[in-house]
């Protein structure tokens, strides 16, 4: 019996059971997508690659790899305030598996649905290595989208949730991928913060989400902004205790998809009442921007702490 086409598994697999989009004029099936822009917003645009091996493990289902892979694109969406429009799917496979591409599409079609967004087109390709890149894009009402180069001094630094479950379970996941339960969800079902992003737009100064580490996206936002971010170690919200053996982890091992974010100290009340509405159940306020030479101090009850490493990095592990 052979094996299913190219254009087989777009049909079967990607071709319907996604959301809608209204401004969609063109979606799969052809050289491009076709999107009416609404009047008075500006597109918002990321593009996202996993790669077996590096960024999942090679054997994790293929529904839980699906999940992993839009809610981590999505998450930038959030970081800038944008209401989804639709996404873009490109896959390198190393074999046209019909059982391992049914399970993907699967776990892809809920998390799209679960999320909101539209699926508008893609591509598959043949490789050694599975490879998946998602772009998402979004809208946002003009000028207001969610930078990281406008941190300003006196302002608060906030911390949607909590940091520190995905790192700390990652070794549990290398010795079962299949495993899909609550201490896994922060790992393949990470939390995407996108109604909470789009009520900061009128409320913060800067965001970005934490994918590669707590503190390393936190310089981010110092080195754009030109600013110092001092952080209470005891006021963030982590995983395990500060007394725990691997309490520092939490804010270096990145995959939490949190929201990091500033805003002025006349906003916290709305900030607040925003996280309610939100049902962040952690949402706290974390440290302060001060003027100086871009960095990011962290302190635990008044020491400065130092980390040999602070976050991930591809070409130096």
């Amino acid at each position: 019996m052979s094996r299913p086409s190219e254009f087989d598994l777009i049909r079967d697999c990607f071709s319907s059971g996604y959301p809608a989009a209204n401004d969609l004029l063109l979606g799969i099936g052809d050289d491009c997508s076709l999107i009416r822009p609404p009047a008075d917003m500006e597109l918002a645009q990321s593009i996202d690659t996993q790669v077996a091996g590096v960024h999942f493990p090679t054997d994790a289902p293929g529904n839980l790899i699906a999940s992993r892979a839009l809610r981590c694109a999505v998450s930038d969406l959030a970081a800038m305030g944008a209401v989804p429009q639709g996404f873009h799917l490109a896959l390198t496979l190393s074999d046209n598996n019909e059982d391992f591409l049914q399970d993907f599409a699967s776990g892809l079609r809920l998390t799209a649905n679960t999320l909101g967004i539209p699926l508008l087109g893609g591509d598959t390709t043949y490789g050694k290595q599975l490879t998946i890149s998602v772009a998402v894009q979004g809208w946002l009402p003009r000028g207001l989208g969610l930078r990281r180069d406008a941190a300003r001094a006196g302002q608060d630094v906030w911390l949607t949730g909590k940091v520190g479950a995905a790192a700390l379970v990652l070794d549990d996941i290398l010795r079962d991928p299949t495993r899909d339960d609550q201490e896994t969800a922060p790992y393949y079902h990470p939390r995407v913060h996108l109604s909470f992003g789009h009520l900061l737009l009128s409320l913060a100064t800067s965001a970005i989400d934490i994918s590669d580490g707590l503190i390393q996206d936190a310089r981010h936002i110092a080195n754009a902004s030109g600013v110092i971010l001092n952080l209470d170690a005891t006021a963030i919200p982590t995983s395990v205790s500060p007394e725990h053996s691997r309490w520092r982890e939490c804010l270096t091992g990145g995959d939490d998809y949190q929201l990091l974010f500033t805003a002025p100290q006349s906003a916290r009340e709305r900030i607040e009442a925003c996280a309610l509405t939100a049902g962040l159940n952690h949402c706290a306020r974390i440290g302060h921007v001060e003027e100086g030479e871009p960095d990011v101090c962290v302190r635990k009850n008044g020491e400065l702490l130092t980390f040999e490493q602070e976050g991930y990095t591809h070409f130096n592990r």
